[in-house]
């Protein structure tokens, strides 16, 4: 947001620069001028409140770390690019990777106590999980679609509990008592949970992404209008008026835009966070 706004403060500095060529020249007005110089004055009046901001920020991650507030600051000023996609997560299975999470494991180890006196084996009891549902561009092999490679947006985990009804599994279960059917419930309701965050999350993923992609075309076609703007009023077709709707347009759609390049990368931490039963 930083960047955005001094980006338009450049913008707004040429725009004024062209407004004051004009009344020099005779083709401009004094009103053009006064409100080309009151729209940059607002646009740099955002730039100390969003410094504090950051600077804040560097303080509250400093003192989270257990250090002084200002021990991260000179590490944290160079700007960085967001990341875009998921990274590599050495990934199994989808199943393999939620059963890591500590939440399943400790339902699954009282299951299997539960049950290790009937025989029947951890392995029959954990459901088997499928990638399905695949939308968009899709990953030719499944152990690409967390990679930065792959071009999938969607990724939806599927889940078959059919293993439950062979008799043999199901008969021991049932035979062993109330105590064991009760494991098996909160068993199957933890992993119904960490399923539902994790197909949640990565909608949410691929809806943000969405969103970002949308307001990236936005923001380039309000920058065509802003130039279409400048070089009709320089013309003398227009009045400064729609030069400047057209820059306070811009200016909105390119936050916008950053906002939401900001949200993708949210998102995509809360996929790992649903991976590894992080709480939400």
């Amino acid at each position: 947001q930083y960047q955005v706004a001094r980006q338009s403060v450049a913008l707004q500095q040429q725009s004024l620069d062209i407004v004051e060529a004009r009344v020099k020249a005779g083709r401009g007005t004094e009103f053009d001028q006064v409100r080309a110089r009151a729209q940059l004055e607002r646009t740099r009046a955002e730039l100390p409140t969003l410094q504090a901001g950051i600077r804040g920020a560097m303080h509250r991650i400093a003192v989270l770390t257990g250090q002084p507030p200002m021990a991260l600051v000179e590490t944290l000023s160079p700007r960085g690019a967001l990341p875009e996609t998921l990274p590599t997560i050495p990934v199994d299975s989808p199943g393999e990777v939620l059963r890591r999470r500590p939440d399943i494991a400790a339902a699954e180890r009282r299951l299997a106590a539960s049950t290790a006196r009937i025989g029947v084996a951890t392995a029959d009891l954990f459901p088997r999980f499928t990638l399905s549902g695949l939308i968009g561009s899709v990953a030719g092999d499944t152990s690409d679609l967390f990679t930065g490679s792959a071009e999938t947006r969607r990724v939806a985990l599927g889940i078959d509990w059919t293993f439950l009804d062979h008799d043999r599994v199901k008969a021991r279960i049932e035979a062993a008592g109330a105590d064991s059917r009760a494991a098996l419930a909160s068993y199957q309701q933890t992993v119904l949970v960490a399923l539902e965050e994790a197909e949640t999350r990565l909608v949410r993923y691929q809806r943000a992404q969405q969103r970002e992609e949308r307001l990236e075309h936005a923001m380039n076609n309000a920058e065509q209008a802003v130039e279409l703007a400048r070089a009709r009023y320089e013309e003398g077709f227009i009045g400064y008026f729609e030069v400047l709707t057209a820059e306070q347009e811009f200016t909105a759609t390119r936050d916008a835009a950053v906002r939401s390049r900001t949200a993708v990368t949210l998102a995509m931490v809360d996929v790992y966070r649903s991976l590894v039963g992080a709480p939400g």
